[in-house]
């Protein structure tokens, strides 16, 4: 079992959002664009943290739209979560016959689902923020009767047991045998046998009276120390004896702590004084050894944990963490995860991947989803054309949801749009499928993907956090637009603009189409040739209008990059590039030869010319007008 669906509304930054996570989900985005906040919703929903009256919730909680609105008199927060079954039979019968209360079955594919709601707002009646948790049916009103016990609630939350790592992991609290939640729940539950605990207690009983004879100031001392028992004694003599070892075998335990050393010539040391990163990583697999071994113990036998973990890339060096999200998606149970680290990026499956951005609507989220889902009455017609999809299209009768697992094509669209009818809701069931088409259109497909994660993983990581893209053809464009942007006081890395070498990286088309799907703004700029003109006409085959192309896409008037450089009257500046660069014959030429020099020393050329274009604004100011124009462009782009 796990959380298939989060929806959330008027929660701190978040006015209203609906993500579907996977087994592991990353979110990614900048500082205080709401990733924590979306955490929070899930422990929220899934525990007492809003417990009893008064506690745990705030007036800062409640999503504002202005900073004269009244928290008391908001509709309050709701935070709405879906576990699904994904194939037929998945949860065990065990499971299903103790939640049977909070099921529902869809008739038509016989699969489960949980929907649980957590509301809270303000109550004249109690003059408090009230919070509320109700299960759902599937057309999410609440359940009644015996559904709406509060034992269902606790039994769901023994089933998916959450637990949270929040990014500054301090391996005292952690590792703590008293407030550790886990660590100290290991202790508490190791048992010794008793015949090892008698012999263990006379050992350490000996030891003591050893030590206490090592040094005859001992005795003395805990003569001193016994007047206490004399003066605070009632009837009887009291007694005090010194005690230089634990007394018993709890006492003994709850001192354990880890030692370890990195190579096998270097000393023990504690985990407590070794470096942040080992520590960090530590308290995540404290996580992997109590779910191992205390989990079933402590919750039901067929509970999953969730885990919300912030930041798992902190205090770690860049390769260590590209090999962190293998160890973190193989940990057990549901993950979601919250990341700056573009290294542990690179290898997150794209689909995986939540684009967190705070924008003047709050908090939205973009992703790369398989599937895109409406709610659609029971239209006639409807089951002979989903059965006809060969599964491209699912139907959920008891929540009328329709899902599509692609873009939607026209034929299938019209389709659907004549089952509409004269039904009375009409119109909206119209405007529906339509919003359903405009969001599948976003879709990439897997091949594509798995290109990009072929050969776009050195800047996959990268271009997810940047806030705009410049797509250009090679590595020379690249070096030189950095330079111009840099020279005319618009630093591209300053402004977070990623700037993608498309053929170094895979297809421009396929980066355009991404920017689209995650809703980040993009230019780019092709050389005038065939090929650069090619790629112009990719990224129209993508659905992009001819407005869109001429507003996004610049091409170099001249042809390719070396003959605009000509062009612009930069050849004296490009003789002393090759000549400089070791091409010492090259101060004679002129025109098409020179260009043509220049295509043929590519790398030659390139990083000199960008390190002079930087130094120089007049030279930027002679640079292409397809570069410039972008570089313009991107100053505020959104």
């Amino acid at each position: 079992m796990r959380i298939t669906r989060l929806e959330i509304s008027n929660f701190r930054s978040i006015r209203h959002m609906a993500i579907d996570l996977s087994d592991t989900t990353v979110f990614v985005g900048p500082n205080n664009a709401g990733k924590t906040a979306i955490l929070d919703a899930l422990r929220i929903a899934l525990t007492r943290r809003w417990g009893q009256r008064g506690t745990g919730f705030s007036e800062y909680d409640i999503h504002l739209p202005d900073d004269t609105a009244d928290p008391k008199t908001s509709s309050g927060v709701s935070i709405e979560l879906r576990s699904d079954e994904s194939e037929l039979g998945e949860w065990p019968d065990p499971v299903a016959e103790d939640l049977g209360d909070i099921i529902q079955i869809d008739l038509a594919t016989g699969r489960r689902t949980i929907a649980l709601r957590t509301r809270c707002a303000w109550s004249e009646d109690t003059g408090a923020f009230e919070p509320i948790w109700e299960f759902l049916d599937a057309k999410r009103d609440p359940l009644a009767g015996r559904s709406a016990r509060r034992v269902n609630l606790e039994r769901f939350w023994r089933y998916l047991p959450v637990f949270y790592l929040g990014a500054l992991r301090d391996v005292s609290d952690e590792f703590s045998p008293r407030s550790s939640q886990f660590w100290r729940r290991l202790l508490r539950a190791l048992e010794i046998p008793s015949e090892l605990e008698s012999r263990a207690l006379r050992v350490l009983d000996l030891l003591n009276r050893r030590l206490l004879k090592a040094d005859p100031r001992l005795e003395v001392i805990a003569n001193t120390l016994s007047g206490a028992t004399r003066i605070a004694a009632r009837d009887r003599e009291g007694g005090l004896a010194m005690r230089m070892v634990p007394l018993k075998s709890w006492d003994l335990l709850s001192r354990a702590e880890i030692i370890l050393r990195n190579e096998p010539d270097l000393p023990w040391l504690p985990l407590r004084r070794q470096g942040q990163g080992i520590q960090s990583l530590s308290v995540i697999f404290l996580f992997q050894a109590f779910v191992d071994h205390l989990l079933r113990e402590l919750y039901e036998t067929g509970s999953k944990p969730l885990l919300a973990l912030e930041e798992p890339e902190t205090h770690l060096h860049p390769q260590a963490v590209r090999t962190l999200w293998r160890h973190v998606s193989g940990l057990p149970g549901q993950k979601i995860v919250t990341t700056h680290s573009p290294f542990f990026v690179q290898h997150v499956p794209f689909r995986d991947l939540r684009l967190v951005r705070l924008t003047p609507n709050g908090t939205e989220v973009r992703s790369l989803p398989a599937s895109y889902s409406a709610s659609i009455p029971a239209l006639d017609g409807l089951d002979r054309i989903v059965a006809g999809s060969g599964e491209f299209l699912t139907y959920e009768s008891a929540s009328e949801t329709l899902t599509v697992r692609g873009a939607l094509d026209k034929s299938t669209y019209r389709a659907l749009l004549a089952c509409c009818g004269r039904d009375g809701r009409r119109t909206e069931v119209e405007q529906r499928l339509r919003d359903l088409r405009q969001r599948s259109s976003l879709y990439i497909d897997d091949g594509e993907l798995q290109a990009l994660d072929t050969h776009a993983r050195r800047i996959r990581g990268e271009i997810f956090f940047a806030e705009r893209w410049l797509i250009v053809e090679g590595q020379t464009d690249y070096l030189l637009v950095h330079a111009i942007a840099h020279a005319l006081d618009y630093d591209l890395d300053q402004h977070s603009v990623s700037v993608i070498d498309a053929q170094n990286n895979g297809d421009p088309a396929t980066f355009a189409a991404l920017a689209r799907a995650l809703d980040v703004p993009w230019l780019a700029v092709f050389d005038g040739d065939d090929a650069g003109k090619g790629m112009k006409r990719a990224i129209a085959n993508r659905g992009f209008s001819d407005e869109e192309l001429k507003e996004r896409c610049q091409t170099h008037a001249a042809g390719d990059l070396e003959a605009q450089l000509v062009a612009d009257g930069l050849e004296p500046e490009l003789r002393d590039v090759l000549v400089a660069s070791g091409i010492p014959d090259a101060s004679q030429l002129a025109g098409d030869s020179l260009a043509d020099r220049l295509r043929k020393n590519k790398t030659a050329y390139a990083a000199e010319l960008a390190a002079r274009v930087r130094q120089d604004a007049d030279m930027a100011r002679r640079a292409p007008q397809a570069f410039r124009t972008a570089i313009e462009q991107l100053r505020g782009l959104v």
